[in-house]
């Protein structure tokens, strides 16, 4: 299986990231592994691979794409990624407000677009609590991710009901428990899930979209950069 990792780069912190690493030694033994980050931090080795830009993912290149989220503004750029590619989402948590804020800088005022925005994260409730105060949101903002991708690798049940009750739509989900902490029997963990990839569909292969999501990169990139 060739399987395409987009995380955050091998020295990122938070316990997130260690769980990650923890986790990611234990994948090679499965697959072939190529491993993508954010845009400008590609480079470093992840456990012996020189890591990539997202911007240089092709699903139709790999069985399977897989974006590990959790609430975190470091995993802000997996959204439009998990939008535009889709993919097989190992998610943490419901809740992903600050990952929807560092990916929506519009999202930190108030206003018409910044309100249109709340409602494409979380509905119609998110865009009127935004519209009388941005910063008292209490809506879980993770529609980019829950709407989007393809399947879901979820640690619990309740999570696995939470997906499927907002997508209102058959959804593979597979449960994986897996623990809080990095000691614990990650190769355990690591072929569970490769037995659930094997009844996952493929990740889409939206060329179109691809071609858009790196123009709008480029764009930002130039737009960032000083006269």
């Amino acid at each position: 299986m060739k399987l395409a990792l987009v995380t955050t780069p091998w020295d990122a912190p938070g316990d997130h990231a260690a769980l990650t690493r923890a986790f990611g030694r234990e994948l090679w033994e499965h697959a072939d592994v190529q491993v993508f980050v954010e845009r400008g931090r590609e480079g470093a080795d992840w456990f012996g691979v020189r890591t990539r830009s997202v911007g240089e993912l092709l699903p139709r290149d790999f069985d399977q794409v897989l974006y590990l989220v959790d609430d975190s503004g470091a995993h802000a750029f997996m959204a439009p990624l998990v939008r535009t590619l889709g993919g097989c989402v190992a998610l943490h948590t419901w809740e992903l407000r600050q990952l929807a804020r560092a990916a929506y800088p519009e999202l930190a005022n108030p206003g018409l677009r910044a309100a249109k925005r709340a409602f494409g994260e979380g509905g119609l409730t998110a865009a009127r609590e935004h519209w009388s105060d941005p910063a008292s949101t209490s809506s879980p903002l993770n529609r980019s991710i829950v709407r989007f991708g393809d399947t879901f690798l979820v640690r619990d049940e309740a999570l696995r009901k939470q997906i499927l009750d907002d997508r209102n739509a058959p959804t593979p989900i597979g449960v994986l428990p897996w623990p809080a902490t990095p000691e614990c029997d990650w190769a355990a963990v690591a072929s569970a899930m490769f037995k659930l990839f094997e009844r996952f569909p493929p990740p889409r292969t939206a060329r179109k979209g691809l071609i858009g999501l790196r123009v709008r990169e480029e764009l930002r990139s130039r737009a960032s950069r000083p006269d």
